[in-house]
């Protein structure tokens, strides 16, 4: 079986390291946005890495929807795990917020092109339902067989939603790495469509 973690994989481009006092802000704004306005996002993914996004996407209804959000590495031993919140708002007088945590268990196995496994769990609270999940993440790092800097990612959980009880939350994730930015292409239970740049620091 092939070991390797997310921090020794040949990324496509240097990573900026934060300074504490950078660190400790981002970490106090994203746990008092998590207290304020609860837990979730949709889609965690097999990868974690502190970057900044901006999403755009369609719902199944064809009404439009913007998200902006970040995503922060936790220092946790033996394990690479994060924690990100996303606030969206929709055409439809749509609102609310998310945040999500992920937590890559098995860095890699012996296939071709290895495979990563993690658990993830979303919770979400916005104005027409609350929703909790928790569920696998599974990715494949692209590099590692068609030499291209992207990486993909399958999020899967069951859960439950208000209204509607029983709730299955889904999601597909395509990174494709440029030098100081990632194009992210998704489709999820929540936007079938979404399109977005993540900003790694």
């Amino acid at each position: 079986m092939i070991l390797y973690t997310t921090e020794n994989r040949q990324a496509p481009t240097p990573k900026v390291v934060l300074h504490s006092g950078m660190r400790a802000l981002l970490t106090h704004v994203l746990l008092t946005l998590s207290c304020l306005f609860g837990l979730a996002l949709a889609s965690p993914s097999a990868f974690p890495e502190t970057a900044l996004f901006f999403k755009g996407g369609l719902t199944f209804d064809g009404n439009g929807i913007g998200s902006a959000g970040g995503e922060l590495v936790l220092d946790v031993p033996f394990i690479d795990a994060s924690a990100g919140v996303e606030a969206y708002v929709g055409t439809a007088d749509q609102f609310g917020v998310r945040l999500e945590t992920s937590a890559l268990v098995f860095p890699a196995f012996g296939t071709t092109p290895p495979l990563a496994l993690g658990f993830g769990a979303d919770v979400g609270l916005s104005n027409t339902n609350t929703s909790v999940h928790a569920g696998v993440v599974v990715g494949t790092d692209l590099l590692f067989v068609f030499d291209l800097p992207a990486t993909v990612s399958v999020y899967l959980a069951p859960g439950y939603a208000s209204g509607t009880g029983f709730d299955l939350a889904w999601a597909f994730q395509f990174r494709y790495f440029f030098e100081d930015l990632a194009l992210e292409i998704s489709s999820s239970d929540f936007l079938p469509i979404a399109l977005g740049l993540r900003f790694p620091f």
